[in-house]
């Protein structure tokens, strides 16, 4: 956290399932470790289909376009650090043709990842989609811990995870690199 560039604000959206209390205690204690981050409850009483989630935000309260819905432990605590850590900047270190991809990305692109905290391989794919979305404001990446929404499960029909779906159009299976990511954007 020391390397942040600059602060960000953790907007959190509650509703009245436990998983919701295990959020806002995780995300408490994690702004007590560093002075770059802050804590707000937006909503307590938000949609199950929505909540719980953490949305980073700008100081300001600008969304980053990164978000995790459920509680960002197990496998994907470190992925949730460094999507923090690359939207505070500096970030991980992308080369220069990879980070012109990502500038040429114009449109809006909404992008869900789907995940369960005890997958090995749904933090590659969770680090490189944030990593995008952290570089572009076009492109948004919400992570969604199924085992709290069973909609979504359902919805796209989702046997193995990670699943990536791309402007509700595309729904792709497996582990991912930021460039296979760039390709499935164009």
């Amino acid at each position: 956290f020391a390397r942040m560039e600059r602060p960000l604000l953790l907007k959190l959206y509650l509703d009245k399932r436990p998983v919701s209390e295990e959020l806002e205690q995780f995300i408490t204690a994690l702004v007590a470790l560093s002075d770059k981050l802050t804590m707000e409850v937006t909503d307590r009483q938000a949609s199950e289909t929505f909540a719980p989630s953490v949305e980073v935000c700008l100081i300001d309260g600008t969304p980053t376009g990164l978000a995790f819905h459920g509680v960002p432990s197990g496998h994907e605590f470190t992925s949730f650090v460094l999507g923090l850590y690359n939207t505070a900047g500096p970030g991980q270190a992308i080369d220069e043709d990879t980070k012109r991809q990502i500038e040429a990305i114009t449109e809006a692109v909404d992008i869900k990842i789907l995940v369960t905290l005890s997958c090995t391989m749904c933090p590659d794919l969770v680090v490189a989609t944030q990593r995008i979305a952290a570089e572009n404001p076009n492109v948004t990446a919400h992570v969604y811990d199924i085992r709290h929404f069973e909609n979504l499960k359902n919805q796209y029909n989702v046997m193995s995870v990670p699943c990536l779906v791309i402007n509700e159009e595309k729904v792709l299976f497996g582990k991912r690199n930021i460039q296979q990511i760039l390709e499935q954007l164009k």
